[in-house]
This record gives structure tokens, sequence and C-alpha cells, in this order.
């Protein structure tokens, strides 16, 4: 886990160096694999986090985890209008735009998702420079913003095209027999019955904390996005990114 000092600094005011809080964080169980000098009074100090501590995969995990090595108060993300870092209120019940249903709500007991218009949208210098510092390559904006989430906050999101949607619903339920799905990197998977899988009216969209489909990847044509966040108990079997350790 890649932890660059002024990220961090967005959730406590902590004024340790690089090397210090290094050590600190040692001394709690986090070893410390490299440190990078990044500019004047900035760094990225790279930890390896251990099976155990999923909690500590993220920005603000790191924060809460020196807030209290240091006896220091934490900034929490809120919807409070005096709030520092601020979390944009999203009205809640059913879209116009695309229906949510859950099947099984043993796997996934929630799933929320957001429509939002696309229009030669641009990640901010300030994103890109912090996904590079934690070795994620900046893609695009809507790319950008589920890493940058997932990042920061630890939890997974996608992004699907809305268009790519039949029925431009998502429907939350187990794989059926016999189903597949050729995922973002190209490769046609076989799915089981107890796999998750976020489909649409016709077919599956995404393996639940895996990866999504290439039919409703989001591309430089997508005018119309469905962010989507979910609560899963779900596992895979299969190799897979650091995403759903997070969850």
């Amino acid at each position: 886990m890649k932890l660059l000092i002024s990220w961090v600094r967005d959730f406590v005011d902590v004024s340790a160096p690089a090397d210090e809080l290094a050590a600190s964080l040692a001394l709690r169980g986090f070893e410390v694999a490299s440190i990078e000098p990044m500019g004047v009074g900035d760094a990225v100090i790279d930890f390896e986090v251990t099976a155990n501590r999923p909690d500590c995969l993220s920005v603000l995990g790191l924060a809460r985890e020196i807030a209290t090595a240091y006896d220091l108060p934490m900034r929490e993300p809120s919807d409070r209008p005096d709030a520092r870092i601020q979390l944009a209120a999203v009205p809640a019940g059913e879209s116009e735009h695309v229906s949510v249903t859950i099947d099984d709500d043993e796997l996934c007991p929630r799933y929320t998702a957001a429509v939002a218009e696309l229009r030669d949208a641009v990640s901010p210098d300030w994103m890109t420079r912090r996904l590079q510092a934690s070795g994620i390559r900046p893609i695009s904006a809507c790319v950008d913003v589920t890493n940058y989430v997932l990042m920061e906050m630890g939890h997974p999101m996608h992004a699907f095209d809305l268009d790519g949607l039949a029925g431009r619903a998502l429907r939350i339920r187990r794989a059926r027999l016999g189903e597949r799905v050729t995922t973002l990197d190209g490769v046609e998977r076989k799915l089981d019955q107890d796999m998750l899988v976020i489909a649409d009216s016709d077919r599956p969209q995404a393996i639940a904390g895996v990866m999504g489909s290439s039919t409703s990847e989001v591309t430089t044509a997508t005018r119309t996005v469905v962010f989507e966040s979910a609560a899963r108990t779900s596992t895979c079997r299969w190799p897979r990114s650091s995403a759903p350790q997070r969850s």
C-alpha cells in the first residue's frame, strides 16, 4: 500500500517526517518496503499490509492508524455543511435512468448506483498526481474516479456504460448454469452458480468484486455512466486485484 503523506494529511494533521512515520507504523506491524521522496516535504511510503488488516488498504485506513499512534483527532469524510472533507449528498430512491434489483441479499445486502452524464470530462491534475504516487496509471475521468475512491476510502466501485446495459437494468444475482462473460481483459470466462454477478436484463455485465464485462465498458464514446458501489459477502476463486480485499 503506497501512502502519499500529503494525501493522508487531508485526514489527520501529522507533522512527522516520512522516516518517523514509517518507523512508527513499522512498530505497529506494517513493514516498510520503501520510502520515496516526492518534492519538498512530501514522500510516498510503501507499506506491506498483512492479510488480516484489509482496513488499512486505503489512505483513510492508514490515517486512522496514524491518528491512533500519535493521539491526534481524525477528520472523517461527512456530508455535514461544516465538514472539511465533504461528501456530496446523492438523492436516494428509484431512478428513471436505470433500475436496480437485488435477487440475492445474502451475498449482496446493499447495492447503490448513480447515473452521470459525461461532457468531455478530464481528471484534474491533483487527482492524477495522487493516483500516480499510489502506483495507479490514470486512464480516464470515470476510471480515475473509481480508482481514487478505492485508494482513499478502501471501497471498490465500478462504472458501466449505460447504453451497454440491456433494458437499462442492473440485477444482482447468482450466475446461471452455462453463463459466460468476456471480461475487460478480453478473456471469456465460464461462470458457476455460486458466483455473484451484476447482470442487465439479458446477461452478466460484471463478476461482483472482480471485473466488469467488455460489453458495458466505458470508452471515449460513452456519454452516460452508471457508478456502482455495493456491500458484498461473496467470494470468487479467480486471481484478482486488491479491490475485493478492500471491500
